[in-house]
């Protein structure tokens, strides 16, 4: 299976880690020459924008993460393709892919670091005195927000789009990448190549609860598992070929939206048809 941009599971379990190492801390270093993902690009800008000061907050909104300070500053990390947060002591050396380091003295006396590892470098690290437009124009987020039913029937009724392509929109629902587009509509029984605005209430009344479900199913199994090889948990994603495990029809592939999309075509129903999907032709393209 192949690489999988970070979605909302992944972003708040990142969140959950930052928010132990760095809520209640007072920063007394933190560090980045990477100018690919620092907004402002200057080195110093994220030095003087937050050591000394001590973190309020962690919080998530979709793919992003925001660390908010007592001065009222913030801090929003994206992970790209490939960022992720770790914790390590103070002390420990620098990673290979290490971009930035954030180190906090701690209310408990121990002195802790939090680093930001990310070999393809797509990830994004801006220091900012206010919400920055990536954060203020995300839709409801999952998670945090709910998703109501009515709300999001309103919004699809607008759109001839393919649902996938739609809940994928960030501004619309935040957080909703390629698996959990994909898992939720196999869990809600709805063709991802359907025609948004086709679908009835009780299909969006499935979806909501489809995407509850994966979100769950998803964060269940990576805060508590070993390793880094996910493809056993997910229903379809990663698994075109194969027989479907609510019917045994073999699971097809297409491409919506530019996305590789796994599906099962005899128990998730197509409404409508939508104007961008496309047939895959390359079975050896990951999923």
């Amino acid at each position: 299976m192949g690489m999988a941009m970070p979605e909302l599971p992944d972003v708040e379990i990142a969140r959950r880690r930052l928010d132990h190492v760095l809520r209640g801390a007072t920063i007394t270093r933190a560090y980045s020459a990477d100018r690919r993902i620092l907004r402002p690009k200057a080195p110093s800008a994220l030095s003087r924008a937050t050591e000394g000061r001590t973190v309020r907050d962690v919080s998530r909104r979709g793919k992003w993460l925001k660390v908010l300070l007592d001065d009222g500053g913030r801090l929003f990390s994206h992970l790209g393709m490939t960022g992720w947060w770790v914790e390590r002591d103070a002390s420990a050396p620098t990673e290979r892919s290490e971009r930035a380091r954030i180190d906090v003295a701690r209310e408990d006396g121990r002195n802790a670091s939090a680093r930001y590892l990310d070999s393809r470098r797509f990830g994004r690290l801006i220091v900012a005195d206010r919400d920055i437009d990536e954060w203020s124009t995300l839709g409801p987020d999952p998670l945090v927000d709910g998703i109501d039913a009515t709300a999001l029937a309103a919004t699809l009724a607008k759109s001839r789009r393919a649902i996938k392509d739609v809940i994928m929109d960030q501004t619309i629902l935040a957080g909703v990448g390629n698996i959990l587009a994909t898992e939720a509509l196999w869990h809600a029984r709805i063709d991802p190549r359907s025609r948004s605005n086709a679908l009835t209430r009780a299909d969006v009344g499935k979806l909501v609860r489809g995407l509850g479900k994966a979100i769950g199913e998803e964060l269940d199994v990576r805060m508590t598992a070993d390793t880094d090889e996910w493809s056993d948990i997910f229903a379809v994603y990663g698994h075109a070929g194969q027989p479907c495990p609510r019917c045994g029809s073999r699971i097809a592939r297409v491409v919506i939206g530019g996305r590789s999309t796994a599906f099962c075509k005899t128990c998730q129903v197509r409404r409508g048809t939508s104007v961008n999907t496309s047939r895959s032709r390359s079975k050896k393209r990951a999923i």
